[in-house]
């Protein structure tokens, strides 16, 4: 009975052992923060990862990232130096530099992102009214680079009191509210069509222009044709009439052209079977009539 009894206060002991030295001892992962608090207050922070040992039941640890976080900023409208509105979506990314000052002023995660919310929003507000809306949609991505880096600094300067560090503020993109983007877009179409109508306007007079010259050009070459014509129908009509005057001048030319022009005559006439009647006077039936052969001449010897 005794021995049991001592199996059993032995066995208790031990599980009180384990419960304590688990209780004892933690864990610290490689990129991690713990901060170990007593009755509510910071009693140690550990930056290195390791196995370190606390006070049991009195002492509780608590852990924190000490990687970058990325946080999706609330969508927010604000207003532009000309009075229109303007949704302007963004994200920041930021770490935790000083673990005391982190739990003394937000004391967690969702409480700083609420901060990064306020200010951003704060801060993009007072750098976009001061500027146009054109301003913003028409700017280069250098001068975006530079708002992105003016908001960062400004955000960072509100928010270096809670222990953080602000490595980034992007602005992923400007968008209009859904009752302006109907009006932007209507005025776009609008200010299009005035350009096409522009441009149209711009093709048909060009064109006409270039019809005029061309029908101009061609006037002039038409002109300039039909006057070579002329000119050389003129010396053709001149050219046949001095053939003509010789061949009338030679009574021996004249005949044979008038035969030449006969016989063509009858050869046009003559396609097909046709049957031709020469007149008595015709030089063709002379010539086929003749049948007398002009006798030689007698000289004086003879």
């Amino acid at each position: 009975m005794k021995n049991m009894k001592k199996w059993i206060i032995l066995a208790v002991i031990l599980f009180v052992a384990v419960i304590v030295l688990g209780s004892s001892i933690y864990v610290v992962q490689e990129g991690e923060y713990a901060y170990i608090t007593q009755f509510g207050e910071i009693k140690l922070i550990r930056n290195d990862a390791g196995l370190y040992v606390k006070v049991p039941f009195l002492q509780d640890v608590n852990k924190l990232t000490q990687k970058q976080m990325i946080y999706n900023i609330n969508s927010s409208e604000v207003l532009t130096a000309d009075k229109k509105a303007m949704i302007v979506d963004s994200y920041a990314i930021w770490r935790i530099d000083n673990v005391t000052t982190f739990i003394r002023t937000v004391n967690n995660i969702p409480e700083m992102q609420k901060r990064i919310d306020a200010s951003t929003y704060s801060v993009i507000k007072n750098l976009m009214g001061q500027l146009e809306q054109s301003e913003i949609i028409t700017d280069s991505d250098e001068g975006r680079s530079t708002l992105n880096n003016q908001i960062t600094d400004l955000v960072s300067q509100s928010l270096d009191l809670y222990g953080v560090s602000i490595q980034s503020i992007e602005i992923k993109r400007f968008d209009l509210p859904e009752d302006n983007t109907t009006a932007v877009f209507t005025r776009m179409i609008s200010e299009r069509s005035q350009m096409a109508a522009s441009y149209k306007a711009e093709g048909e007079y060009e064109a006409a222009k270039i019809r005029n010259e061309t029908d101009k050009e061609i006037a002039i070459l038409l002109g300039e044709a039909q006057a070579a014509s002329q000119r050389l129908r003129g010396e053709g009509e001149e050219e046949y009439m001095r053939i003509l005057k010789e061949l009338y001048n030679d009574s021996d030319k004249a005949d044979f052209y008038l035969f030449v022009r006969e016989l063509e005559a009858i050869k046009a006439s003559l396609k097909g079977q046709k049957t031709v009647i020469l007149g008595s006077d015709s030089p063709i039936t002379q010539i086929i009539n003749q049948t007398e052969t002009p006798q030689p001449t007698q000289t004086e010897n003879e």
